[in-house]
């Protein structure tokens, strides 16, 4: 089975996670980081609810990428990770990470995923999901092994759950590919409603 695409098509995030599921569905594709400062973004946006703010992320990014290069469909997306109410912030330092994930040992959180789909200054297709996670109770040093292990520095929510992440958890309620940060289902129905691919 061949994939056939009638329009190329732009990633707008140097995530990794998100080249390889695209990459395991057959999608031939560019990556262009958008370089979208989502911290202004999140100021003016502060008292928005997260479904409004993840979507405005992504339609940010996509947007941002898409106006440069018309020609083709752009793919945008945003994550966010939800404990209690709030929104983490992705962790960057080791010490960050295993304060995180033990601040989250034992509870249930939320990651909300938002997607995009542009050409040149149109958005086509607009999505969001949310996906629950219950976390189960771990100790300090499973905490730090897995911290040790899966590195997960700039992962929502402090760890990959592609990887090792998925020892941590107890339940998990929803779309697995939200979790990872891209619905792949509802993103493929649309680019075959679109008909910008086609199975040949």
């Amino acid at each position: 089975m061949i994939i056939a695409q009638t329009a190329p098509l732009i990633l707008a995030s140097g995530s990794s996670i998100r080249q390889q599921m695209l990459k395991a569905v057959g999608l031939t594709f560019s990556v262009v980081p958008s370089g979208v400062e989502e911290d202004a973004i999140k100021a003016a946006m502060q008292d928005a609810p997260i479904p409004e703010l993840a979507a405005a992320l992504a339609r940010a990014k996509t947007l941002a990428v898409s106006v440069q290069h018309p020609e083709a469909y752009t793919i945008g997306a945003d994550q966010i990770c939800v404990l209690n109410g709030a929104a983490l912030s992705k962790p960057i330092t080791y010490e960050r990470a295993e304060a995180q994930l033990a601040s989250m040992s034992g509870q249930t959180h939320q990651q909300h995923c938002a997607m995009t789909l542009a050409r040149g200054k149109d958005v086509v297709w607009e999505f969001h999901d949310v996906a629950e996670l219950t976390m189960r109770a771990l100790s300090h040093g499973e905490i730090h092994a897995y911290v040790a292990a899966d590195a997960p520095l700039s992962s929502c929510g402090s760890y990959k759950f592609e990887g090792l992440g998925r020892h941590l958890f107890a339940r998990v309620v929803g779309d697995h590919d939200v979790v990872q940060g891209l619905a792949l289902v509802p993103l493929l129905s649309q680019l075959h409603a679109l008909g910008i691919i086609t199975l040949a």
